[in-house]
């Protein structure tokens, strides 16, 4: 374990997984995600924007764009609150990164994979 600044409340404490709060702020956290998860599950809010969702839940806009980005937060069935990507910046509800640029993204991997292996099958023989 080791010691962190908890980036919430600005206190010190003893950091036990991947969390960067300490145990009170998490669990204010967490109360804050069930709030937006619960209000976007309702059918008669599926069309809500972020704006709408900040003034229902009283969850600032960066928390709910943070759980969108980590996974946590499943907008797929709410057009609406699509986020840019980081990479293009075009609408997207799928995480940080829109689909097109996953795939370009596992292209240019491939890519890059192929060209590795075809250069570490290449022998090279040195006369001496």
């Amino acid at each position: 374990m080791d010691a962190a600044t908890c980036q919430m409340c600005g206190r010190l404490f003893m950091k036990q997984g991947r969390s960067p709060y300490c145990p009170s702020c998490n669990e204010v956290d967490y109360k804050n995600f069930l709030k937006v998860r619960d209000f976007i599950r309702e059918p008669a809010n599926k069309q809500t924007t972020i704006g709408a969702l900040v003034e229902a839940t009283g969850v600032s806009e960066l928390d709910i764009t943070r759980y969108i980005h980590e996974g946590r937060l499943i907008i797929k069935d709410n057009p609406a609150l699509a986020i840019s990507c980081v990479r293009c910046g075009q609408p997207t509800n799928e995480g940080k990164i829109c689909s097109n640029c996953q795939r370009d993204m596992q292209k240019e991997l491939s890519s890059l994979q192929e060209s590795l292996t075809k250069q570490s099958s290449i022998r090279t023989y040195r006369l001496d």
